[in-house]
């Protein structure tokens, strides 16, 4: 059948019709049905923006998906099914023991003498509290044995000291105030107390209390694991026209984002954002291969969600199944941009990545604005912080110049600029020395949900599968 295009990105895909001129005017400059570009956008017609925030809605409701822990477990189990029901091979990779740890249920009471209990909605536990609880432990400004601490500036407890009951934390929150940072404790796996994180208003209510005479005693409990165990990467293969014979240095394309939330807590931006990309990339490419509109690729592509950011990636990278890699398009933070509507390629400034970032320069520039694709774009410098640079700081890719890219539409927790790579793109929408961040204001906090993010921007999603897509399909045919 004809190769053709379909005007409505973001749907689900059905036959498409001979499209109008009319349908085909919208698309910017004229492309003719059957031609590559049409083929491209029929490809690209396939990802939902509205699956990808499904998608979020579920991997969320799974738990925070840390490396090796119970929900960890599930969600490689989720992802397992999922590239196993496209009709893809899916193979677990384990990577070696680490310290792991999980909250799986928790709760804060407070109680001030002549007021009603009231719980606290917006607590989130610090990584690696160990567990317990306690009724009516009186809450102090002074870390006393026996006692609640309530303090903004806790690390950890000298190790000659007695430890408080518990520690309710209000000095790590959003900017705002209004969401508690997840963190981990300093001595991680040898903490002594566990510490609750509340927001910056609660804090000052309690201190507003405890500083008018008033008594204030706390209800909490917690749950946790803490253990050594194996984070579970999950490894999705499209094969190539002519199937390798073996996974073992296999030439392959990498697709792939972190599957864990990273700090702990709901991780929807952070990044079931990036595992929702994956997943619609792979469901478009195999489903196209599928319907006959296109060929299989000339090279493997592999489609992975790393068990635990960077320390899964390693694993992989210094595997059997790594050596064969040859380039690593990666996602994160992709869901979601508190001041802006745009999408980054990072990083422009290695050898061995620009002509992927111009390739996909290329395509934004060519579907800038267009029905499915962002408006604004930019390409930056090296930032850090992600999967990509694992690749990218690899001697062989360093030698052999291939590239690792990541794409994303929020970095960090605050805006910021950064000088522009000489010679490179820069930012679309104007002409400067200075390339503009975007950034998540719940990052790395409790208030990641997909309520505060995805759900806001699910199109950041789908620009981000669409423009993944087709700078792999342009890249493969012509490296």
């Amino acid at each position: 059948m004809p190769l053709l295009v379909t005007p409505s990105l973001g749907q689900e895909p059905e036959e498409a019709p001979e499209p109008s001129p009319a349908e085909l005017k919208q698309l910017g400059p004229p492309i003719a049905p059957g031609s590559a570009e049409a083929v491209e956008l029929r490809v690209a017609a396939r990802v939902s923006d509205e699956r990808a925030a499904k998608l979020v809605r579920e991997i969320v409701a799974l738990g925070a998906r840390m490396g090796g822990t119970d929900s960890g477990g599930r969600s490689a189990a989720f992802l397992t099914e999922r590239f196993g029901a496209m009709g893809l091979e899916v193979v677990q990779h384990l990577a070696p023991k680490k310290w792991c740890h999980e909250e799986t249920d928790w709760a804060l009471t407070i109680h001030v003498a002549g007021e009603e209990p009231r719980t606290i909605e917006r607590v989130w536990p610090w990584g690696f509290s160990p567990g317990g609880e306690g009724k009516e432990i009186e809450l102090s400004l002074e870390a006393t044995p026996g006692k609640a601490l309530l303090s903004s500036k806790f690390s950890a407890t000298p190790r000659s000291a007695e430890p408080c009951a518990v520690v309710l934390s209000d000095g790590s929150t959003t900017h705002n105030g209004e969401w508690p940072r997840c963190r981990d404790h300093r001595r991680r796996q040898n903490a002594r107390v566990a510490v609750l994180g509340i927001s910056k208003p609660e804090g000052a209510a309690l201190r507003k209390a405890l500083e008018s005479g008033k008594q204030v005693t706390v209800d909490w409990h917690l749950k946790t694991t803490i253990e050594e165990a194996q984070p579970i990467t999950v490894v999705a293969t499209l094969p190539a026209a002519v199937p390798a014979e073996s996974k073992v240095a296999t030439p392959h394309l990498l697709i792939c984002a972190h599957g864990d939330s990273d700090s702990g807590g709901p991780g929807a931006n952070d990044n079931g954002s990036g595992m929702a990309i994956v997943l619609e990339m792979a469901r478009a490419w195999k489903g196209a291969i599928d319907a006959g509109e296109l060929q299989a690729p000339p090279i493997e592509v592999r489609f992975a969600i790393w068990g635990t950011e960077i320390y899964s990636t390693k694993a992989y990278r210094d595997s059997d199944l790594g050596r064969g890699v040859l380039a690593v398009l990666n996602f994160d933070q992709a869901g979601f941009g508190s001041s802006a509507d745009r999408l980054h390629v990072e990083p422009d400034d290695l050898e061995g990545n620009v002509p992927f970032v111009r390739l996909a320069a290329d395509v934004l520039r060519q579907f800038s604005g267009k029905p499915g694709f962002p408006k604004q774009w930019a390409t930056n410098k090296s930032l850090g912080g992600t999967d990509s640079y694992i690749f990218s700081g690899w001697k062989r890719f360093r030698t052999e110049k291939l590239p690792s890219v990541t794409m994303f539409t929020s970095a960090w927790d605050k805006p910021d600029q950064q000088p522009r790579t000489e010679g490179m793109p820069g930012e679309s929408w104007r002409e400067r020395d200075q390339v503009e961040m975007d950034y998540d204001e719940h990052y790395h906090s409790s208030g990641d949900t997909p309520e505060n993010t995805t759900d806001k921007e699910p199109h950041n999603m789908g620009w981000c599968a669409r423009v993944g897509l087709i700078t792999a399909l342009r890249y493969i045919v012509r490296r």
